[in-house]
């Protein structure tokens, strides 16, 4: 039985603003950490080393036949070709008052802070990284509406093995790598296993332009590479299960500019992506500025550049469609 004018708190209760708003959790966005570090060659210009990394690669000779006692009079003057990479600074700064530091509620502000401006530091890193698959010198494979497949990872991979050139072939050196967005991973995905959109003997080919490939509509297509370990390991890890194609390491990453409904990725060679680093990020809590009354300005700061080498050899763009899947 109900008390008779028994006080309450809380929302239309009598005492319905005496009740504190308390803040239990504190929780940060999240970013791709993408993957270009790890599938780059990293450099460091060293203090004291000038402004740019310079790399030099030497030219070809050609050998000749001749005659048995006939000197050979075949001299030729070497080549030298230069790649300089040259670092800049990237910088992101918070200040924080030193009022809010006492008034929020979350007792670790600032450490947070700190991990946000590394997230941030670390994104741009990464974005500035895939920025670079547009760069190489021949043509990209695809379009935005491309839909990726087997077939253009084993051509990306049968074009770097002969550099490119069937004149002068230099074939990349191993390990070769393609980095596509996740988004255009399910496509490859899906025409890897193999699914069908139509019927499950596979009449209509898995994967379309603009993200309904058909999946909702079809099975597992009876022929193709249905017993194979890598369809098993992607039915059951989808996108996630994108090994090794055409020897080539797939990686993704969700850091590349959609462009059209397109993402440009590349496959290409370790020693084609070049990430040259002069000074890696540092944070500095700055409290000196005594009229900002208790403020930390938080600084993160590094200095670094992405670039290719042989933009023409060992690497080459590859545009494909990075629609929203429906099905």
């Amino acid at each position: 039985m109900p008390v008779a004018n028994i006080t309450l708190a809380g929302s239309s209760q009598a005492l319905d603003t005496s009740l504190p708003t308390i803040f239990s959790e504190f929780l940060l966005l999240r970013d791709d950490t993408g993957v270009m570090r790890d599938v780059s060659t990293k450099y460091e210009l060293l203090p004291h080393t000038g402004t740019a990394k310079n790399i030099i690669n030497y030219g070809r000779v050609v050998a000749y036949n001749v005659a048995d006692g006939v000197d050979i009079a075949q001299a030729q003057a070497l080549s030298d070709f230069l790649t300089s990479f040259t670092p800049t600074e990237v910088a992101v700064q918070v200040i924080l008052a030193g009022s809010t530091m006492r008034r929020v509620q979350d007792p670790d502000l600032q450490g947070k802070t700190a991990t946000i401006l590394n997230n941030a530091y670390n994104l741009k890193e990464d974005s500035d990284g895939t920025a670079q698959f547009s760069s190489f010198t021949n043509a990209a494979l695809g379009s935005a509406t491309t839909v990726c497949s087997p077939g253009h990872i084993a051509a990306l991979a049968g074009q770097l093995r002969v550099g490119q050139s069937v004149a002068n072939p230099e074939p990349a050196p191993d390990p070769l790598i393609c980095v596509i967005h996740p988004l255009s991973a399910v496509a490859l995905a899906g025409r890897t296993i193999p699914y069908s959109a139509g019927t499950p003997a596979g009449g209509t080919v898995y994967g379309a332009a603009g993200g309904a490939h058909g999946g909702a509509q079809g099975g597992i297509a009876t022929v193709g590479m249905t017993d194979s370990a890598i369809t098993s390991a992607l039915v059951m890890k989808g996108i996630g299960g994108l090994g090794t194609l055409a020897g080539m390491d797939i990686r993704q990453d969700a850091n590349m500019a959609i462009v059209s409904a397109g993402a440009t990725g590349a496959g290409f060679s370790k020693q084609g992506v070049c990430y040259v680093s002069e000074l890696e990020p540092r944070l500095d809590p700055d409290t000196s500025d005594k009229s900002l009354r208790g403020a930390v300005e938080l600084n993160l700061w590094g200095s670094y550049v992405w670039g290719l080498y042989r933009a023409a050899n060992y690497g080459l763009g590859a545009t494909f469609d990075a629609s929203l899947p429906t099905s």
